[in-house]
C-alpha cells in the first residue's frame, strides 16, 4: 500500500537528466538502492546483489516526475515509511546526482560540498 504526495519542484532537464543517470548507475541489481524508469525513479531499502538482500528488499517509495516542463510532481510513499522519511532520499539523490540538495532534506550527517 502507498501513500500519494503532491509536490511541485522545479527542475532543469539536465538536474533531471543527472537524478536519472546516478539512479541508473546506482540500479540495485548493480549494489546501489535505485531503480530508473522513464518517468519514475523507485527507492529500495537493499541492494539486490545476494539472495539474501533482495528477498529483504522493499520498496520506500517512488519520486514521480514530469519531463516537460521538468518537475518532480509527485512521492509515492510505501506503507512503513513516511514523506520525511522520502526527503532524506530525494535530498540523497540530489546531493550525489546534483552535489547540494535542491529540494530533499539534507541526510543526518552528510555535509553540502
Amino acid at each position: 500500500m502507498t501513500t500519494c504526495h503532491a509536490v511541485d519542484f522545479a527542475y532543469t532537464t539536465q538536474e533531471l537528466q543527472a537524478l536519472f543517470r546516478y539512479a541508473h548507475a546506482h540500479d540495485v541489481e548493480q549494489g546501489g538502492r535505485d531503480d530508473a524508469r522513464s518517468a519514475a525513479i523507485n527507492v529500495w531499502s537493499h541492494h539486490w546483489l545476494n539472495d539474501a538482500t533482495h528477498q529483504e528488499s522493499e520498496t520506500i517509495g517512488t519520486f514521480d516526475v514530469d519531463w516537460d516542463p521538468p518537475l518532480l510532481w509527485e512521492i509515492e510513499t510505501a506503507g512503513g515509511f513516511s514523506m520525511e522519511d522520502l526527503m532524506v532520499e530525494l535530498g540523497r539523490l540530489e546531493l550525489n546526482a546534483l552535489g547540494r540538495v535542491k529540494n530533499g532534506d539534507l541526510p543526518q550527517g552528510e555535509q553540502t560540498p
